[in-house]
C-alpha cells in the first residue's frame, strides 16, 4: 500500500463456514447424523491448525455418509444463519462492481447454492465436490429427481480445498488475468494460509475467534456483522459512489463498528493510521 492513502480492492474473496453463515457445513450434517461430537472435534482442529485438512477430510465424510436431500438441508441452514449483514455487503460491493468470490473447504452442493441466493454468480464459487453412489437410495427411479436425493455419499473429489494450504491455488484460478488488488475474509487456518496471494487478509473472529488467526491478520474483524468489510474494500471512492444510495447505512454501520475499537484489530499499526485518515472526517 501506499503510504498516505488507505487502498481500494476489487477481488473480494470469502470463505463461506463461520464467515457467510454462523455454521460449519460439514458438523450440521454430523448432528443430522448423531455424530456431531466426534466430527465437529475435527473441524476445530482442522480450523485451528492443529490438523492438516487432509488429515481429517475424507475422515469426517465416511463417518457421515450424507445424502443430496441432507444437503440440501445444510443450505437451508446457511440461508437461516447468515452472518449479519453479509448479503447487504455483497449487494454493496456487486453494486461497486467489485468481483466477489466464495472459495470453501465445504461441500458444493450446499454452499453453491446458499452463494447464488447471496448474490454470487456460480462460476465465482468454488467448494469441495461429491461423487454419489447411484446404486443407493431408490436406484430404480434413477430418472427421477426425488431418487437422486436420496442417494448417499460415495467419495470426495480431493482438490486444493481438501488440504489446509490449498485455497492458494484456488485464489489464483479465480482471479486470473481480472486486474485489481485481492482481499480475502476467512476465519480458519486454511484461510490464513492463502495470505500470500492477497493484498489484505481480514481474519473473521464475528462466529470463532481462532488466536492463530488473529495473530496473523492485517486486520481482524470480531464483530456480528461483516459491515466493516464494506469500507475496507470500497476506500474513500466507495463511499463518494455510495453515498445517497440504499447503501449507505451500511457503509455507515461498516465505519462505526471500525471507529468502536473492540470490533476491528489492526496487525500493522500504519494500517489503521491509513484507515483513519481516509474516513478521519466522517468518523
Amino acid at each position: 500500500m501506499p503510504d498516505a492513502r488507505w487502498s481500494t480492492f476489487d477481488l473480494i474473496f470469502f470463505d463461506c463456514d463461520s464467515t457467510l453463515s454462523t455454521i460449519e457445513g460439514i458438523d450440521e450434517l454430523a448432528r443430522l447424523k448423531g455424530k456431531a461430537g466426534r466430527v465437529g472435534l475435527l473441524t476445530n482442529k482442522a480450523m485451528d491448525g492443529e490438523l492438516d485438512l487432509a488429515d481429517v477430510y475424507g475422515k469426517r465424510l465416511r463417518a457421515i455418509k450424507p445424502t443430496r436431500a441432507q444437503l440440501k438441508a445444510v443450505e437451508e441452514r446457511y440461508w437461516a444463519t447468515i452472518v449479519e449483514d453479509a448479503q447487504g455487503v455483497v449487494a454493496a460491493l456487486k453494486a461497486l462492481d467489485k468481483h466477489v468470490f466464495i472459495i470453501s473447504g465445504g461441500l458444493i452442493d450446499a454452499v453453491k447454492g446458499f452463494g447464488r441466493r447471496l448474490g454470487v454468480e456460480p462460476e465465482h464459487i468454488r467448494a469441495v465436490e461429491l461423487e454419489y453412489n447411484e446404486l443407493s437410495g431408490r436406484w430404480w427411479d434413477y430418472a427421477e429427481p426425488q431418487a437422486q436425493q436420496s442417494q448417499t455419499y460415495l467419495d470426495f473429489n480431493k482438490s486444493p480445498l481438501t488440504i489446509s494450504s490449498g485455497k492458494s491455488a484456488i485464489i489464483r484460478e479465480l482471479a486470473g488475468a481480472l486486474p485489481g488488488r485481492r482481499m480475502m475474509v476467512g476465519d480458519g487456518s486454511s484461510d490464513l494460509a492463502a495470505t500470500g496471494e492477497v493484498d489484505l487478509f481480514v481474519g473473521y473472529g464475528g462466529v470463532v475467534a481462532r488466536e492463530r488467526v488473529k495473530a496473523g491478520s492485517d486486520l481482524f474483524l470480531q464483530s456480528a456483522s461483516l459491515a466493516p468489510v464494506l469500507p475496507m474494500a470500497a476506500g474513500r471512492r466507495g463511499w463518494e459512489t455510495l453515498r445517497g444510495t440504499a447503501h449507505e447505512s451500511l457503509f455507515r454501520k461498516g465505519l462505526s463498528l471500525a471507529r468502536g475499537g473492540e470490533s476491528l484489530h489492526f496487525g500493522v499499526e500504519k494500517l489503521q493510521d491509513r484507515f483513519i485518515r481516509e474516513f478521519e472526517d466522517i468518523f
